[in-house]
């Protein structure tokens, strides 16, 4: 998991000098998730290097380092609903139509988005969980909470479930929350900790310092 994390930083980083050590890591890392990220920080240097002026310092509404550039203007939503469910398709333009679907925000770009947690890559997956917490659409707990309760899906998966659960923020997200934050998985259970001291940091209008305090190692360094 903290390789292909990794791998994704060196994309959004985008510099030039760390095209050999991603195509290095594409063809030795015998992991699937790491394979893709790598695929995926490669196309995005070359298309920061090849976009225009515009493209290239486009910032997303979110405020994040997405790792592909969201897919050009033009698209309807079922075409781009279409690209992100082919199975068939290279996965920095299923990351593409993923990130246009966010942008457009509207109901049936919301309900493709959730669609897409079904769909065959756990990284994909992962990402698609990540954008369903920015896009904070109650619309999307119970197919979220069904990804946290599925004790075979991917950790990372889970993870990022855990993390939109704590944005979307329900009661029974919370609650799912708190009977997860004892899950065997430590990736789940900080997870869902993380989440609740957020939850509880934004409720209490304390210092960062709460939420540092609130945090797994903290409690376990005090």
């Amino acid at each position: 998991m903290f390789i292909d994390q990794a791998a994704e930083a060196l994309g959004a980083i985008g510099l030039e000098k760390s095209i050999s050590l991603l195509k290095e890591s594409l063809a030795a890392d015998p992991a699937v998730e790491v394979q893709e990220t790598c695929e995926l920080a490669l196309r995005r240097i070359e298309g920061q290097k090849n976009a225009s002026g515009a493209e290239s310092t486009t910032i997303s509404p979110y405020l994040s380092v997405d790792p592909a550039l969201p897919a050009k203007q033009g698209l309807s939503v079922e075409q781009l609903r279409e690209l992100l469910l082919n199975e068939q398709e290279k996965m920095y333009e299923r990351y593409a139509a993923l990130f246009a679907l966010r942008n457009d925000g509207g109901d049936y770009a919301v309900s493709a988005v959730i669609e897409a947690l079904g769909v065959k890559s756990a990284l994909l997956r992962h990402e698609v969980a990540y954008v369903l917490g920015q896009l904070q659409n109650k619309a999307a707990s119970d197919a979220l909470s069904g990804v946290l309760k599925n004790v075979n899906e991917h950790p990372m998966v889970r993870h990022e479930a855990a993390e939109a659960l704590g944005s979307i923020a329900d009661q029974e997200s919370i609650a799912l929350l708190e009977e997860f934050s004892k899950d065997p998985e430590p990736i789940v259970s900080q997870s869902c900790e993380v989440a609740l001291s957020m939850l509880e940091y934004e409720r209490s209008g304390k210092s960062f310092e709460f939420l540092f305090l609130q945090t797994p190692q903290a409690q376990q360094e005090s």
